[in-house]
């Protein structure tokens, strides 16, 4: 049975009230660090009463972590996207792979605020760490694909997904820590370089150890 007009309502004003008290906790966060955000400040910036946030967060590391996933959220939906396209396989992965580059590079200095606070960073990879299933999926979903379209060869897809979000998080930490910027499409295509081609010289052969 279908949602009422009153649910659907309902549903509204709760998600523009999380909406309105995730971007006050943010703005403190901003001036006050992981330490400084208390519920009142929150409050205070967000125009509503105290207890108001209680009744949709529990306690600030929940308000901290929903301000994480609402921000990631829009890369979360063009990744869907990108999976249920009718496209080859190559460009689906090609166009995953720019997405989180992509995604990274226009909110650096979001991500960089984010991830300076040791606590904050800690909630944030929790969050992360919750949602791996999901890019894990989605990767494993357009490498079967190439292997079925004789693009990729027949290998584990859930280790070729594991393996490439890996190198994507390595590569986008290393630039936050470093202070580093680099070339979005210069980064993509050596990614997918290294991922579809490997890293043997033509006519290399693996030698088992022993």
């Amino acid at each position: 049975m279908p949602p009422s007009l009153s649910e659907k309502c309902r549903e509204l004003a709760i998600s523009v009230m999380k909406d309105g008290i995730s971007q006050a906790a943010l703005e403190v966060l901003k001036q006050h660090g992981y330490e400084g955000l208390t519920m009142d400040r929150v409050a205070e910036v967000a125009g509503v009463a105290k207890g108001s946030i209680y009744h949709y967060f529990r306690n600030k590391q929940e308000l901290v972590t929903h301000v994480f996933e609402q921000f990631i959220e829009p890369a979360i939906q063009a990744g869907e996207e990108i999976v249920q396209k009718a496209s080859p396989a190559l460009e689906k992965l090609e166009a995953m792979v720019r997405i989180w580059l992509e995604y990274f590079s226009q909110h650096r200095s979001l991500f960089d605020f984010l991830f300076r606070d040791p606590a904050v960073r800690e909630l944030c990879f929790t969050s992360q760490r919750a949602k791996r299933g999901l890019a894990i999926e989605r990767f494993r979903t357009i490498v079967q694909q190439g292997m079925e379209e004789g693009v990729f060869r027949s290998i584990d897809p859930v280790i070729v997904a594991e393996m490439i979000i890996g190198a994507l998080q390595f590569v986008i930490e290393r630039q936050l820590e470093t202070g580093e910027i680099r070339p979005i499409d210069e980064s993509v295509q050596r990614l997918l370089d290294v991922f579809v081609h490997g890293i043997g010289s033509r006519g290399g052969q693996i030698v088992p150890p022993g």
